[in-house]
């Protein structure tokens, strides 16, 4: 592992006044989400021995296919002008039966660039708790300041077992509306360094941000589902608390180099050195499958090698009652009126055994167990979020998975 950027420059192109301020908005994107190494400190997460993703004879040619409008109904659209116009996506692969059918590259990204999978990286992160789990390291009943004492400070942790942080059930006030700049999030993204600080403020840390403002309680662990970036940060501060490592040599050593990847990938860190868990790992559409991978092969790589636990992958596919209600509990989603959020992966259709990772501006790997299905993606939504996002994202994956099945 070493060091890519030490002191970022902050600027990714100075003639357009692209950089720290700006590297979201819509129509910088593109360029933004290939280059956070300019924005962050940032170190390399090495490969090891590459494995060949198999090629299938049979190419699935999604841009000529016909697609429901996710915006207007009643009306069809090509799989091109879904993904270019509905969903802007900057690449697209698509493995079935373990065979890749279809590969692609957009918005000017090719197949060399390295581009942020923002959230979907918490999944990774509960990949490697799994294999933690696994290994005696850690007790997902156990409370969360068995392992990190330092959160006993505030009463709000009292009772939060590691299987809530997992879960996102934590029951901690903070609030993600993408929408609202006075929400949480915003002040935790300028602490960790994803934009300047306001004045008067200080870019601490994800840590130090962590500790200092998750200090109250909203809702009885266990109860209700709050997406939260930040207990991904706590998580890897778990990790590297029970491995005794830096966080980025626990992602190389543990996970990515067992995934098979062709390149090494990079790992943004705030400005104190940690690894930004929540967000910020970046690496090529085909490392994404490959390690994506693992979870649709049983917990096995591409060589048949186990790297996660068979039963963290079985347990997420579980309908669950309790988890549907968690679910719903604060923001109803009548897009998936069965869906789970379970060990920061998003459980989606349960009773299909379909769930996806899932970032901001388009990121995911989504699977259909059934149908031994992983549709991989990362794109550059102008907004983060947002139910015709989902709806178009939703739209992509169903077809697909009815056109891989006949």
């Amino acid at each position: 592992m070493k060091t890519i950027t030490s002191k970022p420059s902050y600027i990714i192109d100075k003639p357009l006044n692209i950089g720290q301020h700006n590297w979201d908005q819509p129509e910088h994107l593109a360029i933004g989400q290939l280059s956070m190494e300019k924005l962050f400190k940032t170190v390399e997460i090495e490969c090891s021995t590459t494995i060949e993703l198999p090629s299938s004879k049979q190419r699935l040619h999604v841009e000529q296919m016909q697609f429901s409008d996710p915006l207007m109904q009643d009306r069809m659209i090509s799989g091109e002008q879904l993904l270019n116009r509905r969903i802007f996506n900057d690449g697209l692969l698509v493995m079935h039966n373990g065979e890749v059918l279809h590969e692609s590259y957009r918005n000017g990204m090719t197949d060399s660039d390295r581009h942020v999978i923002h959230s979907c990286t918490k999944s990774l992160c509960a990949m490697q708790v799994a294999i933690a789990i696994s290994q005696g390291l850690l007790d997902p009943t156990a409370n969360l300041t068995f392992y990190l004492p330092e959160f006993a400070q505030h009463k709000a942790w009292q009772g939060v077992t590691l299987q809530h942080v997992l879960d996102m059930q934590a029951g901690i006030e903070y609030d993600e509306d993408y929408t609202n700049p006075d929400a949480h999030y915003w002040s935790y993204a300028r602490a960790a360094g994803y934009y300047p600080p306001k004045a008067g403020e200080q870019a601490i840390g994800a840590k130090a941000w962590a500790l200092k403002n998750l200090n109250k309680r909203e809702h009885t662990p266990g109860s209700h589902f709050v997406y939260n970036s930040c207990l991904a940060n706590v998580l890897g501060m778990v990790l590297e608390k029970v491995y005794q490592q830096d966080l980025a040599e626990i992602f190389e050593n543990i996970l990515y180099q067992h995934s098979g990847a062709e390149a090494s990938a990079y790992f943004n860190t705030d400005p104190q050195g940690f690894p930004i868990t929540e967000g910020q790992f970046n690496l090529r559409l085909r490392d994404f499958a490959r390690i994506s991978s693992i979870m649709l092969n049983q917990g096995k790589n591409l060589d048949g090698k186990q790297v996660v636990p068979v039963e963290f992958i079985e347990q997420l596919v579980v309908p669950n009652k309790a988890y549907q209600q968690a679910y719903q509990a604060s923001h109803r989603d009548s897009i998936f009126p069965q869906g789970q959020y379970k060990n920061q992966f998003w459980v989606l259709e349960p009773q299909q055994q379909q769930f996806t990772m899932l970032g901001i501006h388009g990121q995911f790997a989504w699977f259909d167990l059934s149908r031994n299905l992983m549709i991989v993606g990362m794109g550059s939504y102008p907004v983060q979020d947002g139910d015709l996002m989902m709806k178009c994202l939703n739209t992509l994956w169903q077809t697909i998975a009815t056109e891989v099945a006949e």
